[in-house]
């Protein structure tokens, strides 16, 4: 029987080659699909670390600990912290700090005190700009930014003793001994970015205020009665990576696990990661196997029409076997295995072939692993199944319909009623795909679809056939008629025209899908940046970064400030401050942003502003009244931002006292003049009596009505001044006086309304805002956020003004001499971000990944199409036209049907198939992940 078998295949090899290469594709786009999916994985997990923040790949525990009694700083949580944050592939760094002030001073601001740090292997990590690293106690060495702000070189020595806020006075105060440094060397981080460093800034505070670092023994040797000690660990390359993510996953739950029952508790944004990583890998899991699936279903289609044309090829050989008395169990075996060695020899080069695929099309390294071998093995038996289904059919018809050749009018009904329930199915699952479901048959919803077009158009196939030849014979043109009747004739040709369909339809639902993606894409690409290039600037106040754009493009044609406001809680979201004069000039801004154009709400966004208070002169003087103070200590602070763009200062006047009083303050940083930021007052943070001043001239200017009083405040116009009554807050907020210029509220472009308290996310925190205008979506916001004007909001901030946070953004035409002329200005630019930038991070997304496999798949499906086309064409009947031949019909004629017949259905089924794909398209675009 295996001789007999080999013979046969030996006989036909043509036939059997062909049937193998289809094996060999049906198998290899089986196991494109979950070879694929590994390869996404892979690059998913590459991807989202990469650009994942330092926070989501660090680990960290820390605690205040307090000095014991007997002048020993406990080790016991630096004992036990190290261990909850051992993890492979982490790297762990040991910190502490405390906080100090300036020796022999009774009291310090928030900007006078500064952080001393001991940070593990931190000489390894840093690059000496002048002077030298820490070699023993006494040394301390600073960023250049805390140098300058301190006023310290190398080899200047520094007083300091420790401090503790007292929350009373809103001041910080001594908390141990004076002790002496030296300033040894100037250094800089040898990588910003990199993870040593722990977690990201968390606010433009933390951002100015870098520590003075010092060795272990410095810092034990310096009286400070508590300390802030943490660990930090941090990943590693091989620390995140697809095998280990289960690992990590169990770790954090212990972690957490360990926690609830009263162990150090480990802080980290990795799970926030690992969420990212799950989600992007579940929708490229959702999305290839709509293309995977009809890609094998296909191919088993064009083996069922490959065997099913060998087998009516081969039907009189059958029938003349059985003739001869073998029994038909032998004639099952044989035809049987001709199809199994076939197919089975092609599932093994099959498997190579798509590993080879994959590999030029996939965006990382693919693997394949016993895995996918169960793919393979569904494709092999698809594959069997459908080959011997119909070879089976073939060789149980009865001897009479072998011998004659011709097919029953059964099968033909059959078909009829097959194709009936598929185009049934394909409204079954459009209208579930339409309504949210995404299992069973809605997984492959457009396959089907595309496939109940087609069957619709192969019927019309026949008719219009016939009536083709008839028109054809009319005019006198042979051949036409010829090639019409073959095709009208031949089921074969029926089921040619539906593969071609279906392979093209899903060529151009790829491509549809694939261009609306890449809009999409864009379109996401330039929301999140807001415009076309975005380059960060390092730590600057935001009124140089106003000035230094300006001046870079004093046409407001292709630059703008803008400064990102992150989010202070759920009701706050987050908001960008924006140079609203040139908003409409850089920015993208889509039609389907807002009902109205950027430039009207730009202009909503800057209201005419009071007359602001400039001071001018090396002291100030404020004349006062306090008329009760509830019997609280209070005191009083002027905020001032002087000319030239460096960082507000304060002006301390000292303590209040009852009655009226002028009080001076030396404001050396006023002498070019200075514009007044707010009047602080310093309020007691518990319950009591509401303190009552009269404000009467701050350096001569009267005090009047238009000043802007905190919540909860109240001020009325006095005969000679302003009287305010502030009653008692912990917020720092509660004391702040506001000048004319400050507007009550600010107004907003929002997506959305504001809390009920009409509070927006500021600087320093909730301010009042006014929403001027709407817009479905904001440039970097997305759906929810505000816009505000970026000089509006400074003027209505108390804080420091100093930022890390600073962004200017350029239009697509902007001259490269605007950068320059910034760095010239002052700006350092530490970043870059453009639109291709981002979109190469989304391109890196699970479910932009996977809508390549849509290509791939189309290419697999053409291909099987065009081996539908050459099976259909070698199995081909030869001398269906030798009767006309004997009658004188030219062999040219001949030649030209051969030829047109399989021409006319490529010719259709391509603009057949552009419709089905377009038909698909309205039908389930939408729906389509």
């Amino acid at each position: 029987m295996a001789a007999l078998m080999l013979a046969m295949l030996r006989a036909r090899r043509g036939q059997a080659l062909t049937l193998w290469l289809l094996a060999v594709l049906a198998t290899a786009a089986a196991v494109a699909a979950p070879i694929y999916l590994t390869a996404i994985d892979r690059a998913v997990v590459d991807g989202e670390v990469q650009h994942a923040s330092n926070a989501e790949r660090t680990l960290w525990v820390s605690a205040p600990v307090e000095r014991a009694s007997g002048g020993a700083m406990p080790d016991e949580f630096e004992r036990l912290a190290a261990e909850r944050v051992q993890l492979s592939g982490f790297v762990s760094v040991f910190n502490t700090e405390f906080v100090a002030m300036p020796a022999g001073r009774d009291t310090a601001g928030s900007d006078q005190v500064r952080r001393v740090a001991f940070r593990e292997d931190l000489c390894a990590e840093v690059v000496v700009v002048a002077g030298r690293c820490l070699m023993g106690g006494g040394e301390t060495v600073l960023g250049e930014v805390v140098a300058k702000r301190l006023g310290l070189a190398v080899g200047d020595r520094v007083n300091n003793q420790a401090a503790t806020f007292n929350s009373a006075l809103n001041v910080f105060v001594p908390a141990g001994q004076p002790w002496t440094m030296t300033v040894v060397g100037l250094v800089k981080p040898r990588d910003p970015a990199g993870l040593y460093w722990g977690r990201a800034v968390s606010s433009e505070q933390d951002y100015q205020n870098d520590p003075m670092y010092v060795a272990r023994n410095t810092f034990a040797g310096a009286d400070h009665p508590r300390e802030l000690q943490t660990f930090e660990a941090y990943a590693t390359g091989d620390a995140i990576t697809i095998d280990r993510l289960p690992a990590l996953r169990g770790w954090l739950a212990a972690a957490a696990a360990s926690a609830d029952n009263g162990h150090i508790g480990v802080n980290t944004a990795l799970s926030d990661l690992l969420d990212r990583i799950d989600s992007s890998r579940e929708q490229a899991h959702r999305i290839v196997p709509l293309a995977a699936i009809p890609v094998v279903v296909l191919a088993w289609a064009v083996i069922l029409l490959a065997v099913a044309n060998v087998a009516r090829l081969h039907r009189y050989e059958f029938g003349v076997v059985l003739l001869r008395g073998v029994p038909r169990r032998i004639l099952w075996w044989l035809a049987a295995g001709e199809t199994v060695l076939t197919v089975l020899a092609g599932a093994p080069v099959g498997l190579l072939v798509g590993r080879l695929i994959v590999g030029m099309a996939a965006p990382a390294r693919a693997h394949v692993d016993t895995a996918v071998l169960p793919y393979a093995g569904i494709a092999v038996l698809g594959a069997l199944l459908a080959g011997l289904a119909v070879q089976l059919r073939t060789v149980s018809a009865p001897v009479v319909a072998l011998l004659r050749e011709v097919d029953g009018g059964a099968a033909r009904v059959r078909t009829l009623l097959l194709e009936t329930l598929f185009v049934l199915l394909a409204v079954v699952a459009v209208l579930q795909r339409r309504s949210g479901v995404l299992t069973g048959v809605t997984l492959v919803a457009p396959a089907l679809v595309i496939a109940a077009l087609a069957l619709v158009a192969a019927r019309l196939l026949r008719p219009l056939s016939f009536r083709l030849a008839g028109r054809s014979l009319r005019r006198g043109a042979l051949a036409g008629a010829l090639t019409a009747f073959r095709l009208a004739r031949r089921p074969a040709a029926h089921r040619l025209l539906v593969l071609l369909v279906v392979a093209a339809g899903s060529f151009g639902f790829a491509g549809l899908e694939t261009v609306v993606a890449d809009r999409e894409q864009q379109h996401r690409a330039e929301l999140t940046v807001g415009a076309p290039t975005v380059l960060s600037i390092g730590q600057t106040t935001r009124t140089q970064l106003l000035k230094a754009t300006r001046a870079a493009d004093p046409e407001g044609h292709y630059a703008m400030a803008a400064v990102p406001i992150p989010a202070v809680s759920s009701n706050l979201p987050s908001s960008l401050a924006v140079d609203s004069t040139r908003l409409a000039a850089v920015v993208y801004w889509h039609a389907d942003y807002s009902s109205e154009p950027v430039a009207a709400l730009a202009s909503r966004l800057r209201p005419a502003a009071g007359a602001g208070l400039t001071l001018t002169g090396a002291a100030v003087d404020l004349d006062l009244t306090a008329v009760d103070l509830a019997g609280k200590p209070a005191t009083l602070t002027a905020i001032v931002t002087p000319n030239g763009g460096v960082h507000r200062v304060q002006i301390d006047f000292g303590t209040i006292s009852l009655g009226r009083r002028t009080y001076t303050a030396p404001s050396p940083a006023c002498t070019a003049g200075c514009r007044l930021v707010s009047l602080q007052v310093g309020l007691p943070n518990y319950l009591g009596a509401p303190a009552r001043l009269t404000l009467h001239t701050i350096q001569g200017e009267p005090f009047g009505a238009d000043w802007r009083m905190p919540s909860g405040a109240t001020a009325a116009a006095a005969v000679d001044g302003l009287a305010v009554t502030l009653p008692p807050s912990p917020r720092r907020e509660a004391g702040s006086l506001l000048p004319p210029d400050v507007p009550a509220a600010l107004a907003l472009v929002s997506t959305g309304p504001l809390p009920p308290d009409g509070s927006y996310a500021s600087f320093d925190g909730p301010f009042g805002g006014a929403v001027v205008g709407h817009a479905n979506r904001l440039p970097r916001l997305g759906k929810r956020g505000s816009l505000v004007d970026l000089e509006a909001a400074d003027r209505a901030a108390t804080d420091s003004e100093i930022t890390g946070f600073g962004e200017v953004w350029l239009a697509r035409d902007a001259p490269a001499s605007i950068v320059e002329a910034l760095t010239a200005a002052g700006l350092t630019i530490v970043g870059r971000r453009t639109v291709a930038d981002e979109r190469a991070v989304l391109s890196r997304a699970g479910s932009a990944l996977a809508l390549r496999f849509f290509l791939l798949a189309a290419t697999l499906s053409v291909l099987l199409g065009a081996a539908g086309l050459a099976v259909t064409t070698i199995t081909a009947p030869r001398g269906e036209l030798a009767p006309l031949r004997t009658q004188g019909l030219p062999a040219r004629v001949v030649r030209r049907v051969d030829w047109w017949a399989p021409a006319s259905l490529v010719i259709v089924a391509l603009p057949l198939g552009a419709v089905c794909a377009v038909v698909a398209w309205l039908l389930l675009g939408t729906a389509v992940p």
